[in-house]
């Protein structure tokens, strides 16, 4: 359920955000204002494996030299290949990139930028009064080829991001609201302009980017690109031309600790060591990363077929832990599980989306009731294996400040999910057990869910049931579930047969959730938003929200409005989890270590054997 989209808006903020719009890893609970024993089991449950596989891990003996790091990406699809770590289309792209190529800004436990420092790429100071922030370049950020990033490889990555061309050619959701602050941008956007106005290059090293007004988001990177092209190798290349070029698909430089030496289209990448990466080339000097299906996960793991898995697959995590040849690494997700409601359309032209009063989901009482169907305890504790919690709202769980303590979520309640029914006149006319329209006439609702996994299916019908149990018939749309790419394609595409989806968001290091929920943004995929919801969204990024007890209080407003109104409701927060061959020296998943940012990279990986290790009951 992670397709990191990562990205809809323009920044670091929501550089994790290219999640997965409805993977088999969406469940269902929230609403209501109840808690109870069973969600406090589960969240000890959770809390327990934190502590028996903990987000570090050491292991004893010498490091070998010229050893090959091998890296499988579970997935059911192949990756897209756009290989850029901000311009990729899909989270399966997003796992070739985020440890390899990506690292331009920094941030610190709290996921603001790190400012003013001279050991990051770009030295960033903000000025508050006069709206400008002001890059230096770090003399020893370099290309892959040793030759240095510029201001000019920074002009050029806002010049694609904000051309309507691009955008259009490559379905982009990138150009959100929150980066339309950067002063002439819009201009430039809507073709008045050939350059931005707001980006002021003083030479290579040098710049400042204007700002139409000062915002919190600022401070943790919303506004702004958070990592770059390089200039000359995109010179010349069409805007429509960009996406299927082999500056993104055959040759990217990179500033990472890797760069790509060799593409096995759809299946597996081959990266080299950066000899010029600012932090010092890496130990491990060759990567091979390749896709690995769900179905091969257990048995590639036990044989010691890789070093590192990514996007591990919850089923199999009581058979993870049998095994003696891996170290399973945990830590809270940066992502949440919603059901998306589709409640109108996106406007292209205008940019923004139309929410349509007389859509078939748009009974509030009709939503509410889906939600209070669910009973996600079930769903963490059966499908996740204590991987998981109910989502008490919307609002990521990685700023726990910001959450409005009178917000608990949905606890099922199967009885208030009938009255909410029966109020909105939704009626078993017939006497099948299942509830007409309320015109009387049979009414079905057509759920999108991605595969994915063995319990995909499983999972899907279970949610059908619990929807059948309060009258409701739901089917999935085609009558199976969409593998990834067709999935993404109708849901953004507001295909007319999608009632509502499962699906997901990766939150990034920015608590703002324009880019998520707003008017402008691409990625609001229920295509939902009311003067009440906008007005809390505009509060959280306004000036006066530069004030952190205003801004904390602007937070717990808008979580309360989101949950009244529910275009989405917010099912699953989980544990993330990584698996680790024992050949692996050391490796270091903390978030932040002793109120410090964690600097472990990959570019530090050692391994203590020739070979990953093999289960010693293979």
């Amino acid at each position: 359920m992670k397709r990191f989209l990562k990205t809809l808006s323009l920044g670091l903020a929501v550089s994790m955000l290219l999640v997965a719009c409805g993977s088999p890893s969406g469940g269902g609970s929230t609403g209501g204002n109840t808690t109870g024993g069973d969600k406090k089991d589960v969240a000890a449950a959770t809390s327990a494996i934190e502590q028996k596989h903990p987000a570090k891990i050491e292991n004893e003996g010498t490091a070998v030299a010229d050893a090959t790091l091998k890296v499988g990406v579970v997935s059911d699809s192949a990756f897209k290949g756009i290989l850029h770590p901000f311009l990729y289309a899909s989270g399966v792209d997003n796992m070739f990139l985020k440890y390899t190529m990506a690292g331009a800004f920094p941030t610190d436990p709290d996921f603001k930028l790190i400012l003013d420092s001279d050991e990051t790429p770009i030295k960033m100071s903000v000025d508050k009064e006069n709206k400008v922030v002001t890059y230096k370049i770090n003399p020893k950020f370099k290309w892959s080829n040793g030759e240095p990033v510029t201001t000019k490889d920074i002009v050029r990555t806002y010049e694609i991001i904000a051309n309507k061309t691009y955008i259009k050619s490559s379905d982009s959701i990138r150009f959100g609201e929150d980066s339309h602050i950067i002063k002439g941008i819009l201009d430039y956007h809507n073709g008045k302009a050939d350059k931005i106005s707001g980006l002021e290059v003083i030479d290579d090293a040098n710049m400042k980017i204007h700002l139409t007004k000062m915002t919190p988001g600022v401070l943790w990177g919303g506004p702004f690109v958070s990592e770059f092209v390089n200039a000359k190798q995109f010179e010349g290349i069409a805007m429509d031309k960009i996406v299927q070029s082999d500056a993104l698909r055959k040759n990217p430089l990179s500033y990472g600790p890797y760069y790509i030496k060799d593409i096995v289209q759809g299946e597996k990448v081959i990266f080299e060591a950066n000899p010029y990466y600012y932090r010092g080339e890496p130990k491990i000097k060759t990567i091979e990363m390749e896709i690995l299906p769900p179905s091969q996960q257990v048995a590639a793991i036990k044989s010691g077929k890789y070093d590192i898995v990514l996007k591990v697959s919850p089923e199999i995590f009581p058979e993870l832990e049998k095994l003696d040849n891996i170290n399973i690494l945990t830590k809270k997700a940066g992502s949440m599980n919603y059901i998306a409601f589709k409640l109108g359309k996106w406007d292209e032209e205008k940019n923004e989306v139309v929410t349509d009063p007389n859509s078939k989901m748009y009974d509030l009482n009709l939503r509410k009731a889906i939600a209070y169907a669910i009973d996600m305890d079930a769903v963490s504790k059966q499908f996740y294996h204590g991987l998981s919690t109910p989502a008490k709202s919307q609002l990521s769980p990685l700023f726990p400040s910001l959450h409005n303590p009178e917000i608990n979520g949905f606890k099922q309640d199967v009885e208030k999910a009938k009255q909410l029914l029966d109020e909105a006149g939704f009626k078993d006319v017939d006497g099948d057990g299942i509830r007409e329209g309320k015109d009387g006439k049979p009414v079905k609702y057509t759920l999108a869910m991605m595969s994915g996994g063995e319990i995909a299916e499983p999972l899907a019908q279970y949610y059908i049931q619990q929807w059948k149990a309060i009258g409701l018939d739901v089917e999935l749309l085609d009558g199976r579930l969409l593998d990834s790419k067709n999935f993404y394609n109708r849901v953004n595409g507001d295909d007319p047969a999608i009632d509502f989806c499962i699906a997901g968001i990766g939150f990034g290091t920015d608590p703002q959730q324009l880019a998520i929920f707003g008017k402008n943004a691409k990625f609001n995929i229920s295509r939902y938003i009311s003067d009440n919801l906008e007005a809390a969204l505009d509060a959280t990024v306004s000036k006066d929200a530069m004030n952190e007890e205003y801004r904390v209080k602007a937070y717990k407003d808008y979580e309360k409005v989101f949950m009244e109104e529910i275009p989405a409701v917010p099912i699953l927060n989980k544990l993330d989890i990584l698996v680790v061959n024992k050949r692996i020296k050391k490796y270091d998943w903390r978030p932040n270590v002793d109120g410090k940012p964690n600097t472990f990279k990959w570019s530090m990986i050692e391994v203590v054997a020739p070979q990953p290790i093999v289960d010693s009951k293979n």
